[in-house]
């Protein structure tokens, strides 16, 4: 080999040896400057949501809430489809035909305790409308009541009732939580101011609360002696 060629060689691994230098040199500086930055993540700020509070002025107490409104009719309804609660409603319309007042009531959000002190109002009633749900069971929104008049540590002397009970006749236990809100009611002390009523789900259970609906509301005229005003709800 000539010093010409080892000069030229000697010049060609120089110049490889500076391209992979700086390659080299390119890539740390990008896996420094990148690569790091890419680890970085984010910080959030942990939010906290506190509970709503609930207000100074909130009071369970159903009776409470009649005579601040001048209502005497309470309508509770034990609903799993909304069937019930809608009745209740229409039950508590009604009253106004009637020279009554209604309100109605989810017997879960209610002291049922109160129902002892329904005597305190003039012409006071509480209306039921319940429906059995799975095999004779109550409600969701009726369990609590349900069991706490199962316990028979209360006395309802005197509370003015009527009971509409929903139901399938499809099942073993058609209508019993109806059939023992009704039964239990006047076990307490309580007076019936009409008949158990029977709604079919299997059959037309629109056709049969409207039935009884007609004859419950004359009666409860005889039973406090009120009249009709002349606009009853249809």
């Amino acid at each position: 080999m000539t010093e010409e060629s080892e000069t030229e060689s000697g010049a060609y691994f120089s110049n490889l040896d500076f391209f992979i230098l700086s390659l080299m040199a390119g890539m740390a500086v990008y896996w420094f400057f990148f690569k790091n930055k890419q680890k970085e993540q984010p910080t959030f700020k942990k939010l906290t949501v506190a509970p709503l509070a609930r207000s100074s002025s909130y009071d369970p107490s159903f009776i409470n809430k009649m005579k601040n409104s001048g209502r005497n009719v309470v309508v509770f309804y034990g609903s799993q489809t909304g069937t019930a609660e809608e009745f209740a409603g229409r039950l508590a319309k009604d009253c106004a035909g009637y020279g009554m007042k209604g309100m109605v009531a989810d017997p879960e959000e209610c002291e049922m305790e109160d129902l002892a002190r329904l005597t305190e109002i003039e012409n006071g009633m509480v209306i039921f409308c319940m429906a059995t749900y799975g095999e004779g069971d109550p409600t969701d929104n009726a369990q609590e009541f349900y069991e706490w008049l199962q316990t028979g540590d209360v006395e309802l002397p005197g509370v003015k009732f009527a009971v509409f009970a929903l139901g399938n006749k499809t099942y073993e236990h058609y209508n019993a939580t109806g059939k023992y809100v009704d039964k239990r009611m006047e076990e307490l002390g309580g007076e019936r101011v009409f008949e158990l009523g029977m709604g079919d789900d299997d059959g037309n259970i629109e056709e049969d609360f409207v039935t009884w609906r007609e004859k419950f509301w004359p009666a409860v005229c005889e039973y406090f002696g009120v009249e009709a005003t002349g606009d009853q709800v249809k």
